[in-house]
């Protein structure tokens, strides 16, 4: 194991090994044995009639294998635990996954059994696209009102930015069947919202900006949109993302968007299916600023057209926003390269939320220098080819992997 795999892996196996299976039951059927102290990265948590379950990918004799681990076989959780407790993100999957805990059947039929019309639904959210998945949603609750089409419309008016809308639907979900998960992320809102003084917006011709009046200053916000507009159009023109929708972007003072996101002391942006980023000068938009504008809008570009691991989405979004490896970070990674002390970039994981400031250096340094490798050694592709080949990634990862020593 390299030495340094532990700044990227969420937890490890207790002592006394754990059986990977594909399911959280006790009977599922055995995926792998996975010997004490085998690290591994946690996707996301489930709760079963037996505690905790993790839905986890490990490296097992050079290959990785995927599947679930019960609590109790899972060492040094309360990172994630905590940042998923405090994360802002209100996604499907974690609605999904929410609806599947009380009710399978139902969770089954609507993602893979669903009709075609609440699985385009699913997809436009999952593509950024929250605003005409809710029209189908809202469509579909005047033929039928049951708690899983309620939880799904709360989930795509939260991403749309209609916080007032989702509380209304998560809490005629709970009215009907009651979910803790549900309920969880009922509250969580709820209390996010009865702080939130982001009341004032603006609309440009890609970007609609929601935020503080006594933080922000109304020049500020404008500028803020003519760049979001203008960054959109030429990221747009890169990687090849398009939507008929705005993107949402918050603006907050340094000490609300904490508080709103739980995001690390070290974030200066993050994109939860909205932009979200905090400004400490009412009266200018400095480069800095402007930089995580175009940063975030990268990374909301990139969520249009598909799912990519966090080492492509921070990696493009580095590059694409002007973003340079120090002289000092270039000599680190050389040095941690040959060493052995580097992950490879499959094993960086997804979310670094988790992460310690000198954590998550590391970990856009890693990123940043695979896409500067990934231009200078695979020009011929490119990022919009990419884009539209998703299949090549993991032969891409592995001739990156190679370039940069690890």
């Amino acid at each position: 194991m390299h030495v340094l795999l532990w700044l990227f892996l969420a937890a490890a196996v207790k002592d006394g090994g754990a059986s990977l299976r594909d399911g959280c039951e006790p009977e599922a059927d055995m995926v792998a044995q996975l010997p004490t102290g085998t690290s591994v990265v946690i996707r996301y948590s489930l709760s079963g009639a037996g505690g905790p379950c993790y839905k986890v990918t490990a490296s097992l004799d050079g290959r990785t294998v995927e599947g679930y681990l019960p609590g109790a076989a899972v060492k040094d959780t309360a990172a994630f635990d905590k940042a998923r407790k405090e994360g802002g993100r209100i996604g499907v999957s974690e609605v999904m996954e929410a609806m599947k805990t009380e009710s399978p059947e139902a969770a089954a039929e609507a993602s893979g059994n669903a009709p075609p019309q609440i699985k385009e639904a699913i997809r436009l959210m999952d593509t950024g696209q929250a605003g005409r998945a809710l029209q189908i949603l809202e469509g579909e609750l005047k033929l039928r009102r049951d708690p899983e089409l309620l939880a799904l419309a709360g989930a795509a008016a939260w991403r749309a930015d209609e916080a007032d809308l989702a509380l209304t639907y998560w809490k005629r979900s709970l009215d009907l069947y009651p979910n803790p998960k549900i309920e969880a992320l009922y509250k969580e809102v709820l209390q996010e919202t009865r702080s939130d003084q982001s009341n004032q917006r603006i609309v440009g011709a890609k970007v609609m900006l929601r935020y503080e009046g006594t933080s922000i200053s109304a020049d500020t916000a404008r500028e803020m949109v003519k760049v979001v507009d203008q960054e959109y159009a030429r990221i747009s023109s890169q990687l090849g993302c398009s939507t008929e929708e705005r993107v949402v972007a918050v603006a907050q003072s340094r000490e609300a968007y904490r508080k709103s996101t739980g995001a690390a002391e070290w974030s200066g942006g993050q994109f939860d299916g909205r932009i979200r980023l905090p400004v400490f000068d009412r009266g200018t938009l400095d480069a800095e600023t402007r930089q995580v504008l175009a940063h975030e809008t990268v990374h909301a570009c990139l969520a249009m057209i598909g799912k990519w691991p966090s080492w492509v989405h921070e990696g493009i979004a580095q590059r694409l926003s002007g973003a340079s490896l120090s002289p000092q970070e270039r000599l680190l990674l050389e040095r941690l390269a040959k060493e052995k002390k580097l992950p490879t970039l499959e094993k960086l994981g997804n979310g670094w939320g988790g992460l310690d400031a000198r954590q998550a250096g590391l970990a856009y340094a890693l990123a940043l220098r695979a896409m500067e490798l990934f231009e200078q050694d695979m020009s011929a592709i490119g990022y919009r080819n990419l884009m539209k080949s998703p299949e090549r990634l993991p032969q891409i990862t592995a001739e990156l992997d190679r370039l940069l020593g690890l």
